[in-house]
């Protein structure tokens, strides 16, 4: 990392954490959009209801879009398909010590 980017890795996290509240508080620019974890709406296959990272125009202030249609190889499907199962059994696990 720090030879690519010429920062140390906690130097990149700390400007992640920097861009990504930048967006946030004051929106993404004309056509871009991050990727943002925030409650799913059943859009890209992802289970409505589960905390998971979507692309998103965001509007200064805060509100957020997700942006829709954008292409799936085979090879992202399979990763999202097993990051959801993994966050639904994390999920129920955790409702499990909360019962």
């Amino acid at each position: 990392v720090i030879k690519a980017r010429k920062l140390s890795s906690a130097m990149s996290a700390a400007q992640a954490i920097v861009d990504h509240i930048r967006d946030w508080t004051c929106g993404t620019s004309g056509d871009s959009w991050t990727s943002m974890g925030i409650v799913s709406d059943g859009s890209y296959g992802v289970p409505a209801g589960l905390i998971y990272s979507m692309p998103v125009r965001i509007s200064p202030g805060g509100a957020y879009q997700i942006v829709q249609n954008l292409e799936i190889n085979d090879f992202a499907r399979e990763m999202m398909d097993n990051t959801a199962k993994e966050l639904l059994e994390e999920r129920e696990l955790a409702l499990q010590f909360l019962a």
